[in-house]
């Protein structure tokens, strides 16, 4: 009963197996696993998670809009579209690595997403001004 059970498990154990596949990043030859490559990064993907999480000098432009919106939205609207449409300048970007930064691909995607936060940032706090001029102004009416 023992012999019958080696020999199987040792069949078993010889059979190719088709149910495991190897990795997309290692390189074999004969069955045998000489290096791994590293998985290639995402760039562009990278670049965005990289700005979500480090780009925080646009509050400058983002308070000065808020300030001035609520003195008076009208005047809040300069500030408001003057600096959403400009792109945060380099030495606010707050990029955690020198190197990444160099890729054209990981540049235009921080660049971007950074861009579209300072947008966010200050077109949210000019409704705020405006939210806050309007309830003003409703309350003073009423």
């Amino acid at each position: 009963m023992r012999k019958i059970l080696l020999m199987v498990v040792i069949v078993l154990c010889t059979l190719p197996g088709h149910g495991q596949s190897q990795a997309d990043s290692v390189i074999t030859v004969q069955n045998q696993q000489l290096y791994t490559l590293p998985k290639p990064e995402n760039l562009n993907i990278k670049g965005q998670i990289d700005a979500a999480r480090h780009y925080k000098r646009y509050k400058g432009a983002a308070t000065g809009t808020l300030i001035t919106s609520l003195v008076s939205p009208f005047i809040g609207l300069v500030p408001a579209i003057l600096c959403s449409a400009t792109n945060p300048r380099i030495d606010n970007l707050g990029y955690p690595n020198e190197e990444l930064f160099r890729q054209p691909e990981y540049y235009k995607a921080y660049t971007r997403k950074a861009k579209k936060i300072k947008q966010r940032k200050v077109w949210s706090n000019w409704g705020i001004g405006f939210g806050v001029n309007l309830v003003v102004i409703l309350v003073l009416v009423n």
